[in-house]
Order: structure tokens, then sequence, then C-alpha cells
């Protein structure tokens, strides 16, 4: 007769993992490319069209075409681990200790959603890494707040408003989801129209599609939005590109007979959202004018 402890491997233990947390992340892994896991630094080259673009009209006695500037662009992802270890002793009740695992994982879901939305950082000049929420990428468009009403009007102005982003979004091609995030947006957002009682996702939603228009609609995790922000973010899905090392899991687990404790590795590394076109993310920060 034996008490030794068998576990599951990992790989068995995340195959069978269901989150309670949906992490905002998971929008991107479509286009998406993860690295080797080893810390280090990439940096991607690309060139970037200048200036004025478009063709000048020529006859067959010019001696000159016009030519078209290019720089070279680069963006840097700096490639780091985060980690973190559960050990329980062997002579401990085990019972409810996959619950614990399950637990830091889904912590570990929302670090992932952090890194994602800032970065490492507190201002689109300081970021670690270029982020959804905090972006050095000079294809981010980053709007001056603006103050939407809130009288008995704010869901025809907050309506309005978005539309006013779109129209801009939309000079890039794709499938965009528009990402609200705060506080107060939210039960705004959720709210419905006092006249007719309907929906204003459902009518914004119906509005954005118009004309074969490829919009969903998100909203960001509360857990992970910055305090004191609101507002929405406009991302095309088809000109942004997720880089990465490791999504948040559990990396490995054991038993140690010598000392008798199980062990349990948790590992996440950063990411790196980039830009591929110009106003493929459009955040837009809001402010509500007092009641």
């Amino acid at each position: 007769m034996t008490n030794k402890i068998v576990l599951r491997t990992s790989e068995e233990f995340m195959a069978d993992f269901q989150p309670s947390y949906v992490p905002i992340f998971s929008l991107f892994l479509g286009k998406s490319q993860a690295y080797p896991e080893e810390v280090g630094e990439m940096t991607f080259k690309r060139l970037e069209a200048v200036g004025d673009l478009r063709m000048k009209a020529i006859t067959p006695k010019d001696t000159e075409i016009k030519q078209v500037v290019a720089r070279i662009g680069s963006k840097v992802f700096k490639k780091e681990f985060f980690a973190n270890q559960y050990v329980q002793s062997n002579l401990q009740n085990r019972e409810g200790n996959e619950d614990v695992v399950k637990q830091v994982v889904e912590e570990n879901l929302k670090l992932a959603d952090d890194l994602l939305l800032l970065g490492q950082g507190t201002a689109a000049n300081n970021v670690v890494n270029n982020g959804l929420f905090w972006s050095g990428d000079s294809n981010y468009v980053l709007e001056t707040s603006i103050e939407i009403d809130n009288a008995n009007a704010w869901l025809t102005d907050l309506h309005a408003q978005i539309i006013t982003a779109k129209i801009k979004a939309d000079q890039v091609s794709g499938r965009k989801v528009v990402i609200f995030y705060g506080a107060l947006m939210m039960p705004k957002i959720n709210g419905l129209y006092a006249a007719s009682g309907r929906s204003f996702k459902a009518a914004l939603l119906e509005v954005l599609n118009l004309g074969g228009g490829q919009y969903s609609i998100a909203e960001l995790p509360a857990d992970v939005t910055p305090s004191n922000t609101n507002g929405w973010m406009i991302v095309n899905l088809d000109q942004v590109k997720l880089h990465y090392m490791t999504l948040p899991k559990l990396a490995a687990q054991g038993v140690n007979e010598e000392k008798m404790y199980s062990w349990h590795n948790f590992l996440a590394g950063t990411m790196m959202l980039e830009v591929l076109a110009s106003k493929a993310i459009i955040r837009q920060p809001v402010t509500f004018e007092a009641a």
C-alpha cells in the first residue's frame, strides 16, 4: 500500500482549464505570433512611405518623375518572463489542490491583460512594449478627451460621437471592434432608450454595420481597466498584430518525494501589440458632464 501522489501533467490540466475570466487579449490571437521562450529583445524594421504619395501628371516633355520618400521605422519587443510557484506539503489534505492552481492561472490571465493594455507603463511615452491602452506606435491614434452630455440626451450624444469616430476608423478596411471601458461608461452603453426601450448597444451595432460594416462590440473587463478612465477604442482586428512569448499557463508540476511536497510552476510572458496601419487603433477618452 502506498500514499504516493500522482499529478496530471501540466498539458492535461491546461487542456481542461475553463476560466471564468475572459481575457481581452483573446481578441487578438487570430493575428498573432509567438516567439521562443527566452529573455531578449526583438526589433522589427519596415519601410514607411511619408509625405505626399499621390502621383502627378506627366507629359512626354517631363524629364523627372515625382519621387516618393520613405523612412525606416522600427518597433522593439522586449521579451521578459513573469512566474510564481505554489507548493503544498504531501502531509496536508490535498482536496481542492487543483482549485488553487486554477485560481492562480486565472489571476495570471488578468496579469496578461494588464501587460497587453499598459505595456508596463503609465503613459504612451514610457511603455516597455506598445499596448492597447498605452502605445508609442506611430500608427496609434489617441484623441483629445471629449465631454458627453449627461442630461436627458446623453445616449444620443454618445451615439453621435461614436459614429464620428467610426467615419475616421473606416478609412482603413477590416473587421473592427469597439471596446468600451470605464465605470461610468458601462451603465450608459448597457442602457435603454427611454422612448422605445431599445438597447443602446443593439441600436448602435445596427448603425455601425449599415452598408456592409464588420463591427462588433466588446467591454474592457473592470479588473484591468485603469482607474478613473472612461471612453472607447475602435480596433481594426485585421490591421494589428499581437507578439508574445507565452500565454499564462501552468508550465510544469511535480512531486518532490524527498522533501514531501508537490510543486506547481506558473509562467507568462510579455506582449506587444503592433499597429500595422495608421488609424487601426483609435482611442477616445471621455468625460461626462455633471448631472
